[in-house]
């Protein structure tokens, strides 16, 4: 006999879910983001009872969104996270203060959103787990929540929101059969989370990528901060037990040094691309002293990159997937596991 559990999954990839499907036209006809505002009317428009931050890209966007999510939870605030696809639970999608939504909350939410889907035509598996994370998120008085984009932006579930701070990581060739098959098109689509008058903070991009996030950006009228000319790292030492290293805003001497336990250099870009929008957030007079924001990066768990699970032999699980990544992954393993 099925869990309740099982049943509310079942129930929600009962649903279009294009995350298995190939060959569709991605449009603004298929993914209306007025059928995600509909069924969050239906349910109260819990996204309004918390700020927001929202993070596209197509690598590094996970993991910046947890050292974000980290960072305010050292600060004092009670965060939700909302990240896709899960590694081991469908539990880890939706979190409250660091810890996986509890089964029985997913059977809930899922039936409050049994009553109310039936009045939403055509809305997919992605949008109702979305709703749900909202949903909990405003159950649970959640005072910020770090949103993860589910691919592309412009026209993902998570797009309904206006964020305090929009983060764009590192964009390299992937989904290109939806989002186009130039860095510029994907750029385009990833820059679609760009807000009118809410800063962005975009990650080190190549030039075509770049040129099409500063544009959308200066058309929106939304301060652009970009790690690499605006904010800097250096790395100080980097071991396959953790990695120092530190980060200062062009112009200022002052230099702050970081510890982060997650592998690999790249780490350190999205690091700094976090710490970049927290700064936006602090601006904008939100309080995140320094100490939470190095304790926040010392701390941040997130499974599944470069992770170690054994020393004798060295046993490492990566989720790379596209070209970018997996050169990433390469480098780091020549570097530290010679």
């Amino acid at each position: 006999m099925k869990s309740q559990y099982q049943e509310a999954l079942d129930y929600l990839y009962s649903f279009t879910d294009y995350s298995k499907l190939s060959g569709y036209v991605y449009s603004a006809d298929r993914f209306d983001l007025d059928r995600v505002r509909q069924l969050l009317r239906l349910l109260g428009d819990p996204q309004r009872s918390f700020r927001a931050v929202h993070v596209a890209g197509t690598k590094g966007k996970g993991s910046t969104s947890a050292m974000i999510d980290s960072v305010l939870r050292q600060a004092g605030y009670r965060t939700g996270l909302y990240t896709s696809p899960h590694l081991h639970s469908f539990c880890e999608r939706i979190q409250i203060n660091g810890e996986p939504i509890p089964r029985d909350k997913v059977v809930a939410g899922v039936e409050r959103l049994r009553d109310v889907a039936p009045q939403v035509p055509e809305i997919t598996t992605f949008e109702l787990i979305t709703a749900l994370a909202f949903y909990y998120f405003g159950a649970q008085q959640a005072q910020w929540a770090v949103l993860e984009v589910g691919m592309g932006g412009r026209l993902d579930a998570t797009n309904v929101i206006t964020p305090q701070v929009a983060v764009i990581t590192s964009i390299s060739y992937d989904h290109m059969m939806y989002l186009g098959d130039t860095l510029g098109a994907i750029a385009a689509e990833k820059a679609g989370i760009i807000k009118p008058g809410v800063p962005v903070v975009s990650a080190p991009q190549p030039p075509e990528a770049a040129e099409v996030i500063a544009r959308i950006a200066g058309e929106r009228n939304a301060p652009l901060t970009v790690v690499g000319q605006d904010w800097q790292w250096q790395n100080l030492h980097a071991s396959n037990q953790g990695q120092e290293f530190t980060v200062w805003q062009t112009g200022d001497k002052r230099k702050a040094m970081y510890t982060l336990p997650l592998l690999g250099r790249h780490q350190q870009v999205n690091a700094t691309t976090a710490l970049a929008a927290v700064a936006q957030l602090r601006k904008h007079g939100v309080d995140v002293p320094e100490a939470a924001a190095r304790e926040g990066l010392a701390s941040v768990q997130w499974p599944g990159r470069l992770e170690v699970l054994g020393q004798d032999p060295w046993v490492i699980v990566d989720g790379a997937h596209n070209g970018d990544s997996m050169q990433k992954l390469c480098t780091t393993l020549k570097e530290l596991f010679p």
